[in-house]
């Protein structure tokens, strides 16, 4: 029987039950990684404060902080739960991330990994060499070193999801935020 994992800073679950999202459907989230599940114990500014994914060269989860300080904002001292799931009714292709499988009806739990501090385990993770963590100003390669890849997120969020977006633009990069609306105006990303 293969493994889903999903993260969560709700302990002791026994069951997880679709939730809607900004697919617009109800899902339950995971991925067949857990490492790259654990990178999600915390989703504080998401992309805005540490950007995740797997480097390419040699297939590992990253974690690459976006500021000084951002992997300490993210992780430290949250507490959560990497739950284990049947792979059983999850499916493939349904969102754009490839890492992501989800599942459309409610999920019994075979296990729970309990994480007392998030930052701890994380680097824990990288000690075992199954994580790599960059810290500010490094860079994972592939992220634009003038921070290109936020503007766009920034525009294309935007549109989707409201000024929420800009707010946390403000807070975590108020440097980029009249390239954000310049783009905006210029309908940048539009084919997004």
């Amino acid at each position: 029987m293969g493994k889903v994992y999903h993260s969560s800073k709700e302990q002791e679950l026994k069951k997880l039950i679709p939730q809607k999202s900004t697919h617009g459907v109800e899902w339950v989230y995971g991925t067949k990684d857990l490492v790259m599940s654990a990178v999600f114990l915390n989703s504080y500014g998401g992309d805005f404060t540490c950007s995740v994914g797997r480097e390419e060269e040699t297939g590992k989860v990253y974690i690459c902080e976006r500021f000084k300080g951002a992997f300490d904002l993210r992780y430290d001292g949250i507490q959560g739960s990497i739950y284990v799931l049947s792979q059983d009714n999850f499916l493939d292709g349904k969102t754009s991330w490839n890492e992501e499988v989800v599942c459309p009806v409610p999920v019994q739990i075979i296990d729970e990994i309990k994480i007392e501090d998030a930052k701890e385990f994380l680097i824990n993770l990288e000690k075992q060499e199954k994580l790599i963590i960059k810290y500010y100003p490094e860079k994972i390669d592939g992220i634009p070193s003038d921070d290109e890849d936020l503007v766009m997120r920034g525009i294309i969020w935007t549109r989707r999801f409201g000024d929420r977006i800009l707010e946390s633009v403000k807070l975590f990069h108020p440097h980029l935020l009249e390239r954000i609306l310049q783009g905006l105006k210029e309908d940048k990303y539009i084919d997004f």
